[in-house]
């Protein structure tokens, strides 16, 4: 059964006329009055933005006209400090690509989802540059108020691409702005260089209008406009339409005609699979200072710190006359010299050179030498106020070389809080982060629209682990939310957290999974489990990780074990043996010292029987002397007789 449309049966086959699904109703007329206008209302925003990204350049790069001899001369102006900071600051800002972080719904399927397009992420944040490309939006941005990056498919490779463009090649609708999400709300368009044989090759049905413009010349360089709105984009040359079509870079709804079982037609939409709720122009810019209004900031750190260079090199200039000038004030007399040869002796005098002083006075009046008062500490002073000031207002004074303020914790962590990178500056931290999201959520939607076949990404995980992760459109079945893990990107100073680390560790404050994870050891849980296996039980340890040495080991110990049991064995018997031939000695020794003991006993009893016969024979002696005398007493004596 045929169905009816407008009272007429349908026939079979093909109704109306071809029309792809990315064709675009607008005419060219409409799209060629629609770029005209932009570009007339932005020629005069252009040349204002212009003059101030070139002043931007030109003091990054010294070349100001500010009285510098070196600038005059062509040559970028000493003390620089702009430069430095811009230099300090570009690395500082970003630390390592950005950790992307994908959720789902709360089951194994959208878990399992996830996990692929994280891998995914990082393995094109990986090859596709995503940290140079930032460093690069950076340096850009510092430039030229504002930064862009364009995201594409590439059909050769048949993936997606990262580029960087430059802004000043961009022409923005004045209603625009670029909002938190680093997307510009308004159209805009890219002006492209190439040569007209290059445009020939992309748009072959222009050939003949392309060659005209050129005069058949086709090596000719020729800059077309490519147009974006988030609905649809068109590509411009001179006053002709070389291509449009809607965004397509998104998945439009379908209808899709279904037949029952009766034979019934019917005419359903099959809604577009995509991870953006509406089409988005393919491009994430950077803005930091903007209020809302436009697709560059307001204002940027160079800009804000041109009048700074200025008193810096004002003062760097006054220095360096007073300096100059005590080394080459001299007076010079007529008598002697001309204006000529004044020059010329001022110059050799410079240079270091022998002088010749013409005729005239005697040489000791030809010239004098003026004695100028030095230089007042003030203009130094104020020279290191004016650097000082530019480096903060960049962030990176804690990041110039200059000896640093250190105050120790009572953990013995050195803090300098003047030498903290990570507080870089103009928040740019936040904004880089904002860029970083806006790419990864390209990317997803690009996998959405392009990822027809599986396509693999292979990336080092944790524990130095390689993940695997095939992906396509088709599994692309739900929601996802993609953001980036907060201070992921963040600057850190990895010497100053290693000490920490270590000073933690050392304190007992930590255990040896965290501080390996600090230090960025690979596989610090393995490592962990080693190191605490090794400090608690050794022989275990060497028996899983060596066994053919646990074994050696062990046959060594027990070799030693038989060794030190037949020494302990025949120390034993060495002791015995020396213990019975102490006890054979000291027997040896009582009978020799009792033999000695008797002869000494004799001998005392000899002298006694001697000494005590001596005093017998003494007394005996001295007996017979006494009865002599006294004999000899009384015979001395007179007779007495009896007188009656």
């Amino acid at each position: 059964m045929n169905k009816i449309l407008g009272g007429l049966p349908a026939p079979e086959g093909v109704f109306g006329q071809f029309k792809d699904e990315l064709e675009l109703s607008l005419s060219d007329e409409e799209l060629l009055r629609s770029k005209d206008k932009i570009e007339k209302e932005y020629a005069g925003d252009e040349a204002k933005i212009k003059l101030r990204q070139q002043a931007n350049l030109t003091y990054y790069l010294g070349k100001q006209k500010g009285g510098s001899p070196e600038a005059m001369n062509g040559q970028s102006i000493s003390d620089n400090i702009i430069f430095e900071a811009v230099e300090t600051f570009v690395p500082a800002s970003l630390a390592k690509n950005p950790e992307p972080v994908v959720f789902s719904d709360d089951t194994p399927e959208g878990d399992a989802l996830s996990t692929q397009v994280k891998t995914m992420l990082q393995y094109h944040a990986e090859i596709l540059g995503m940290r140079a490309n930032l460093n690069l939006m950076v340096r850009k941005w510092l430039m030229d108020f504002s930064a862009v990056i364009k995201h594409g498919w590439d059909t050769e490779i048949q993936d997606i691409t990262d580029d960087v463009r430059d802004v000043k090649n961009f022409i923005f609708d004045r209603n625009g702005y670029v909002d938190v999400y680093g997307a510009y709300t308004g159209t805009l368009g890219e002006r492209i260089k190439s040569t007209a044989q290059e445009l020939i090759d992309l748009f072959p049905k222009h050939e003949d209008y392309i060659r005209i413009m050129v005069d058949n010349k086709l090596g000719t360089e020729v800059i077309r406009t490519e147009w974006w709105s988030d609905k649809f984009t068109f590509t411009s040359f001179k006053e002709k339409i070389l291509d449009k079509s809607k965004n397509p870079n998104y998945n439009y709804d379908k209808k899709v005609k279904s037949t029952d079982i009766d034979g019934n037609e019917s005419e359903e939409t099959e809604k577009g699979n995509n991870h953006f709720g509406r089409p988005k122009k393919p491009y994430t810019f950077m803005s930091v200072f903007s209020f809302g209004e436009g697709a560059h900031d307001v204002t940027g750190l160079v800009e804000q710190n041109i009048p700074n260079q200025v008193r810096v090199s004002k003062r760097t200039a006054q220095i360096d006359f007073n300096l100059s000038a005590r080394n080459n004030s001299v007076a010079l007399s007529e008598n002697n010299f001309n204006q000529e040869t004044g020059k010329q002796f001022m110059r050799g005098l410079a240079s270091g050179n022998g002088l010749l002083v013409p005729q005239g006075g005697p040489i000791e009046e030809s010239m004098k030498v003026l004695e100028m008062p030095g230089v007042d500490s003030s203009y130094f002073d104020d020279l290191e106020n004016q650097k000082t000031a530019l480096r903060m207002s960049f962030g990176t004074e804690g990041l110039t070389a200059s000896p640093p303020d250190k105050n120790e914790l009572a953990t013995g962590i050195i803090a300098n809080e003047q030498h903290d990178g990570s507080r870089i500056g103009g928040g740019v931290g936040d904004a880089l982060e904002r860029v970083a999201k806006a790419i990864f959520n390209q990317h997803v939607q690009f996998y959405y629209v392009y990822y027809d076949v599986p396509h693999e990404a292979k990336i080092m995980g944790q524990m130095q682990a390689v993940q695997y992760s095939q992906l396509s459109s088709a599994q692309m079945n739900k929601g996802l939310v993609v953001t980036v893990s907060p201070d992921s990107m963040k600057p850190r100073d990895e010497i100053s957290e290693m000490n920490q680390a270590m000073s933690l560790y050392e304190a007992k404050a930590l255990d040896p999974k965290t501080l390996l994870t600090r230090v960025h050891f690979p596989d610090p849980q393995d490592t962990a489990e080693q190191t605490v296996l090794w400090l608690t039980s050794p022989e275990t340890y060497m028996q899983l990780n060596f066994p053919e040495v646990a074994a050696k080991v062990q046959q060594m110990q027990q070799q030693m074990m038989q060794q030190e049991q037949q020494a302990q064995q025949q120390q034993m018997q060495s002791q015995a043996q020396g213990e019975q031939q102490n006890q054979q000695l000291q027997g040896q020794a009582a009978q020799q010292q009792m033999q000695v003991k008797g002869q000494q006993a004799q001998q005392d009893m000899q002298i006694k029987q001697q000494t005590h016969e001596q005093k017998l024979k003494q007394a005996e002696e001295s007996h017979k002397a006494k009865l002599e005398a006294q004999k000899k007493s009384e015979a001395n004596k007179p007779k007495t007789t009896n007188k009656k």
